[in-house]
């Protein structure tokens, strides 16, 4: 599939699902053990090693955090201006497949997103193109989850820079400089999912434009 918030590039190569999807809730734990090491290592308030992901002891210090975060909308709000260029672009691509006039508050999303799923499913180049989208989507969101957790931690910094805690404001400004290169890693990612779409658009319009209207012309009804 495409879209659903859910895309590392990875080129030629084939990425299992499911370890995208593993990516995808273990990024952020890391993240913040990252984060809470730097910042304890610059305000010397607290000496920290990350530990070793290879023993199953600190489990739980990379799935509690996991789970928490996983559970917040954070990484939803900070990837949906991107997720909305995305899903914009395939909807009006769609409906200009057909060369009908754009309804926007008919043929929205939410009723031609069945309609994309259900092609990309039946069509193999779709399908590769699609896990392209998956894996890239990992940097997606990573990039969100990166750009939201440096922001709090630059919070966290200027907290303990007001409470006079004077070697948190240059640990501050390291967050705030990740949080603007980690927007503008989603934004280059934005501008790959809209490719890998554009490119989806073009196989649907070469099989499948008879499909896209029958759902239009459904719509209409």
């Amino acid at each position: 599939m495409f879209v659903e918030a859910n895309f590392l590039y990875a080129g030629v190569f084939s990425v299992p699902l499911s370890l995208l999807k593993f990516v995808r809730f273990v990024i952020p734990a890391a993240l913040m053990l990252l984060y809470a090491k730097l910042l304890g290592q610059m305000t010397g308030l607290w000496s920290t090693t990350l530990p070793d992901f290879e023993k199953s002891s600190y489990l739980p210090i990379v799935v509690i955090p996991a789970v928490l975060y996983y559970v917040t909308p954070l990484r939803k709000w900070t990837n949906a201006y991107h997720h909305r260029r995305v899903v914009e672009r395939l909807r009006e691509g769609l409906v200009k497949i057909t060369g009908y006039p754009d309804h926007k508050d008919r043929y929205t999303w939410k009723k031609l997103r069945p309609l994309f799923f259900t092609l990309v499913d039946s069509d193999e180049s779709l399908k590769q193109k699609a896990s392209l989208a998956y894996a890239n989507g990992a940097i997606w969101t990573s990039c969100a989850d990166s750009t939201i957790l440096a922001l709090l931690f630059f919070l966290v910094s200027m907290l303990l820079f007001y409470l006079k805690i004077e070697e948190a404001f240059p640990a501050g400004m390291i967050f705030l400089l990740i949080a603007v290169f980690s927007f503008a890693g989603s934004l280059a990612c934005t501008s790959r999912q809209i490719g890998i779409g554009a490119e989806q658009l073009e196989v649907i319009d070469l099989k499948f434009k008879s499909e896209v209207e029958k759902r239009l012309n459904a719509l209409d009804k």
